[in-house]
């Protein structure tokens, strides 16, 4: 979930530097409250990061 120039959410992290980026979004909004747009970032970059992460660290 990388932001584009409009602000909006990709749906896939396919780049070293894409990876870092939603890495350190996710760290600015781990604690997000629940119900809050924060937190819905929070769930998808989870999963974009997870799947990353899968495909690409041993």
């Amino acid at each position: 979930m990388i932001t584009n120039n409009n602000d909006r959410m990709r749906d896939i992290i396919s780049t070293e530097d894409e990876y870092r980026i939603a890495l350190k979004r996710f760290l600015e909004i781990c604690d997000a409250a629940q119900g809050t747009p924060e937190a819905m970032d929070l769930e998808k970059l989870m999963y974009l990061l997870e799947i990353y992460e899968r495909n690409n660290c041993s």
